[in-house]
């Protein structure tokens, strides 16, 4: 694996105000350039488990270490850009996971956590994907998930459990949309019930690809279903590190300029929800440095949409996040937190994800895992009493939970790149004695902070500062025209009807689904 270096990100550049690690970024090009023009369409870009943290710990790398301008900064100060915040309870909670978030934005109403558009009483919800294409749209699903994963799915899928993902998929498969890029190879084929979607999508009228090269070489003209990998995408820290990966994995970008050139050629108009999914799974696992990349292939997605919106002005674009997660945040740390910029520049040694990582120490010793830590992080100070505790939670099933870590030994790793110590001395200044990364996490949990919306249209939008993330659903219906209302229900009839709490080990189980 090779370095994300410094001297790489600035040796690859585009024309269209994007950088990209991938060698291939001049074909990202030429994939824009043939973009037909169109009348309208609807650009959704989510960030998932995209916390305010976050976006500044890539805003300052952006800057710091990339020496670019990041499309986000371009769009912010975009004099068409409106920018708020948008609170994000769901039925159940104040706390949202995002199946609920993603029907809230699809169809104006609020359902329960791990629900997808239908009420906790069974009533459907008709998603603005399904009104798009009964006015004769086209509608693309792009993500780094799986394509049945809940926010896709939350906007073709009526089904109480988002995690039966073999059902979501044939879902998709009814739902018939013009493009559908992600993972989630393990829901399509080798299934319980016999069934091959790739064989029934392609029965369908579909291309199917299932690597990068073949959807480099799509011809664009059929409808298309792109699954790469059998679970999620890796992340784009280890696709652009790994040789193997990077080949057989697409970006981001990549699949987001092959749907718009196919989405674009429908003259009614288009809808698009794209998803850097991954970015939510990172802060699951409170691995920073996986965010932080994540966050800059949601930027270079970014700098594709607003390549395809210069030639096409008239698109509305969404941007937002579903909820916050782990409540990711940048200490101040030293003496007039004067260490703070220098830690927080510390991770951009880092060279693999978390669970890259979670891999490579499997089946090792100690010894082993602390060379394993030290090559990957950059940390040379890692200890081998701090190897032997990242061991320990690798081979120890821990029933005990302590403050709502879930996911380890991530959280352990977290902690250990974020660890510093310090002493003072008695009339002296305070002294440093270990310096490491400055990001910490208070759980592997989402979290309730509202998120940040930037809507981007042609056409002026009255919209309040602080909006629900049910409004963006009217902001959609308001552009295509469309009148339509879907069935409500309140917090306290879910709660006094509906609301069963399942089982410690229910949650669990999906809790793995979620990120693995």
């Amino acid at each position: 694996m090779g370095e994300l270096s410094r001297r790489e990100f600035l040796r690859i550049a585009s024309l269209s105000g994007f950088l990209t690690l991938s060698p291939q970024a001049e074909e990202i090009l030429k994939l824009t350039k043939r973009f037909p023009k169109v009348r309208r369409g609807i650009i959704f870009l989510v960030g998932d488990g995209w916390p305010l943290g976050v976006m500044k710990a890539y805003l300052e790398y952006a800057k710091r270490v990339f020496n670019i301008e990041p499309n986000l900064t371009k769009l912010f100060n975009d004099p068409r850009s409106v920018t708020g915040i948008v609170s994000t309870n769901s039925l159940s909670s104040v706390v949202t996971d995002s199946a609920p978030a993603s029907v809230a934005w699809g169809t104006g109403s609020k359902t329960a956590n791990r629900v997808l558009a239908v009420l906790p009483d069974g009533r459907k919800l008709k998603t603005i994907a399904e009104l798009a294409k009964e006015r004769g749209l086209s509608v693309g699903f792009v993500t780094t998930t799986r394509i049945t994963h809940a926010t896709p799915a939350g906007w073709y899928s009526h089904h109480l459990n988002r995690d039966a993902e073999d059902d979501i998929a044939v879902e998709l498969l009814n739902f018939r949309p013009e493009v559908a890029l992600g993972g989630g190879r393990r829901h399509f084929e080798g299934r319980k019930d016999g069934r091959n979607l790739f064989v029934e999508f392609a029965n369908a009228g579909y291309e199917v690809v299932l690597n990068r090269d073949q959807l480099r070489q799509a011809s664009l003209k059929k409808p298309l279903l792109g699954i790469f990998a059998s679970s999620h995408l890796s992340y784009y820290i280890d696709r652009a590190n790994d040789t193997h990966l990077g080949k057989t994995q697409p970006t981001l970008p990549e699949m987001t300029a092959v749907a718009l050139s196919i989405l674009a050629r429908n003259p009614k108009g288009f809808l698009l929800q794209v998803e850097a999914g991954r970015i939510d799974h990172a802060m699951h696992n409170n691995d920073m440095a996986a965010g932080l990349y994540d966050c800059y292939e949601m930027d270079m997605t970014l700098g594709v949409i607003l390549s395809f919106i210069e030639r096409n002005p008239h698109v509305l674009l969404i941007v937002t996040s579903d909820h916050g997660n782990a409540m990711y945040g940048i200490n101040g740390t030293g003496p007039e937190y004067n260490h703070s910029t220098e830690a927080l520049l510390k991770y951009r040694n880092v060279k693999a994800s978390f669970e890259y990582l979670k891999n490579l120490m499997k089946g090792k010793t100690p010894a082993e895992i602390k060379e394993i830590l030290v090559n990957y992080t950059g940390f040379s100070d890692i200890t081998i009493e701090e190897a032997q505790e990242v061991h320990n939670k690798l081979n120890t099933k821990t029933d005990l939970l302590v403050n709502d870590f879930w996911y380890e030994p991530e959280a352990t790793l977290g902690r250990i790149l974020s660890k510093s110590i310090y002493q003072g001395k008695e009339g002296g200044k305070m002294e440093t004695k270990l310096r490491r990364g400055n990001v910490y996490f208070t759980s592997t949990n989402h979290t309730a902070e509202d998120q940040l919306y930037i809507i981007r249209s042609s056409s002026p939008i009255r919209i309040a500062g602080r909006i629900d993330n049910t409004y963006l659903f009217k902001v959609m219906c308001d552009y295509l025209n469309i009148k339509f209302e879907n069935p409500k229900m309140t917090e306290e009839e879910y709660r006094s009807k509906y609301a069963i709490a399942i089982t410690p080990e229910e949650w669990m189980r999906h809790l793995e689904l979620h990120v693995a």
